[in-house]
């Protein structure tokens, strides 16, 4: 019965990765925290993946068609996997909670460029509702596809560049700090500091410009 189970799971991120060509480098998915719903008291069991896609944002619908195709975006998806019942999650979402590390193959850390990428900054945090069962796709940044721009946050005046013709081997990996709602009771906020805040733990994955 597990192996007909652990089939299913898999043959369904299968499907998932499938039907998204545009994916240049995917972290396999976290181990869930555990979100308390302080106004029900239950828990919910969220995980997160870091995706780079291909691809341009609808504001840059202006550029052109050269600059489109060589464009880039960086995306965390957040999925409900909680069990038992069917309740909604509400989850913060902070691009700038968002804390990615590019490393070489000896595990050293590979240096950033620093210059503004865009006329603007992070986007503000926002609530996001996560149904049973559902995944949600949410965008972090976006830059070029070569050389790849790889983000470590929300903010676009930092990052990493891999040129195409760089044969190095490169580690994607990072950190989420997210949390759901409370309701404002100074009583309970030793409660939501313990049982409402989880860290996601993006898996260690291997990255490269000639991906694509």
């Amino acid at each position: 019965m597990k192996s007909i189970a652990f089939s299913f799971l898999l043959l369904s991120c299968l499907c998932c990765f499938a039907n998204d060509t545009n994916v240049i480098a995917a972290t396999d998915w976290s181990e869930p925290v555990e979100l308390m719903n302080l106004e029900t008291g239950h828990d919910h069991a969220i995980r997160g993946r870091l995706l780079i896609v291909a691809g341009s944002e609808p504001a840059q619908g202006m550029w052109s068609k050269t600059d489109k195709d060589n464009t880039a975006m960086t995306f965390v998806e957040l999925q409900n996997v909680t069990g038992g019942y069917s309740e909604n999650a509400d989850v913060c979402f902070d691009a700038m909670k968002l804390n990615c590390t590019l490393t070489d193959e000896s595990g050293k850390s590979v240096p950033k460029h620093s210059h503004p990428w865009s006329g603007r900054g992070a986007f503000s945090p926002c609530w996001e509702v996560l149904p049973y069962n559902s995944t949600i796709r949410l965008f972090v940044n976006s830059g070029s596809k070569s050389p790849l721009t790889v983000f470590p946050n929300g903010e676009p005046w930092s990052y990493w560049l891999i040129s195409t013709g760089d044969t190095n081997i490169y580690y994607l990996s990072g950190t989420l700090d997210i949390c759901s709602q409370t309701n404002e009771s100074p009583r309970l906020q030793r409660l939501y500091d313990s049982h409402c805040k989880g860290t996601l733990i993006f898996p260690k994955t291997k990255i490269s410009a000639n991906k694509q």
